[in-house]
């Protein structure tokens, strides 16, 4: 007897039924959707400020209108072909028409059901997709402080009265590394180097970006107090008495000579670490609102993404109870004579 009652109730299940409806939702899905994008088109106005014009909320109204109409036929459709069982056919339309659309991608199912269709795949990988986004967001980041760090230069050439050979020669034997003819020089072009090591790490760790730029400028402020540390005064008359024959008061006005030079290029080779110093506080403040301009943007796509899978679960629940009523409407035009009695 029970295994009787089952069978019966496998064989009420009209495939034949939920196909036909599945075919109509497809059809008058693909009919409406057709329709919502002409109308779509006409409310652009290329030639306006506002292109859009209001074209985005007219078509999602119309695309629910269209789901609307399409799930009621097709669940009409199974139902009145079923000639029982009404809610539970309308609902098998329902639930295989989303199936349909979410593993063949059907374009005729327009806008809103194949967003239905994505939705509990969505709501699943919502956060991932924000995750997603945030991991875009870091990247582009990435980009945004390397080109700025690309844009800083710093000037390396310092301008200086041609020296003596001879007390150059002098200098260098002496292998005190601040009397050498190119220490300033040097100090200048670390100082560029800095800058690009600190533009390489900022390409690969850009998640460190306040650190780094707090090293570039700790290491910028060094060498400014390095350069601007005077010389021994001594260690240039001593050099210059080892390595050349002067006399006491020729080396006496050499290295008079010497530390002027000196300090006149200390004072350049320092405007040029202070003006690339300025660069750096400016990239750090262009950085620091690019920052604050991508965290409003994530935060603006996560509420996007909550809100699409708030209304694509609406749109399913929606979907499913149409579906549903317009099968029992279905079985409900039909004559008593014409029913399937349970």
């Amino acid at each position: 007897m029970e295994l009787n009652r089952a069978v019966t109730l496998t064989n009420r299940i009209s495939w034949g039924s939920i196909i036909a409806g599945v075919i109509t939702v497809l059809a008058v899905s693909l009919l409406l959707t057709t329709l919502g994008a002409s109308l779509g088109f006409s409310l652009l106005s290329p030639t306006q400020d506002d292109i859009v014009n209001g074209a985005d909320k007219a078509v999602m109204i119309w695309t629910v209108v269209a789901l609307i109409i399409s799930l009621a036929a097709g669940g009409f459709v199974a139902g009145r072909l079923a000639g029982a069982d009404g809610l539970i056919h309308g609902f098998l339309i329902w639930g295989t028409t989303l199936i349909v659309a979410t593993v063949l991608g059907f374009s005729a199912v327009g806008g809103l059901l194949k967003l239905t269709g994505s939705a509990v795949g969505s709501v699943a990988s919502g956060a991932g997709t924000v995750v997603s986004g945030a991991g875009k967001a870091v990247a582009n980041s990435a980009d945004f402080g390397k080109d700025l760090f690309d844009k800083l230069g710093i000037n390396t050439k310092i301008e200086t009265a041609n020296p003596n050979q001879d007390i150059v020669n002098a200098l260098r034997k002496s292998n005190v590394p601040e009397l050498q003819p190119e220490y300033l020089q040097n100090q200048l072009q670390q100082a560029g180097d800095d800058v690009m090591e600190a533009g390489k790490a900022f390409a690969t760790h850009p998640e460190n970006s306040d650190q780094i730029i707090s090293q570039l400028t700790d290491k910028l402020k060094s060498r400014t107090e390095t350069i601007s540390k005077s010389v021994n005064r001594d260690d240039v008359k001593n050099a210059l008495a080892q390595n050349t024959s002067m006399t006491p008061e020729q080396a006496d006005q050499a290295v008079d000579n010497f530390i002027q030079a000196r300090d006149k290029a200390v004072q350049q080779a320092n405007q040029s670490i202070d003006q690339l110093q300025d660069k750096v506080n400016q990239a750090k403040a262009q950085y620091a609102q690019f920052k604050q301009e991508a965290k409003q943007k994530a935060d603006a796509a996560a509420k996007a993404a909550a809100k699409v899978s708030l209304w694509s679960f609406i749109a399913l629940l929606l979907g499913a109870i149409i579906s549903s009523v317009a099968g029992m409407w279905g079985v409900n035009t039909l004559p008593n004579g014409n029913r399937i009695k349970a």
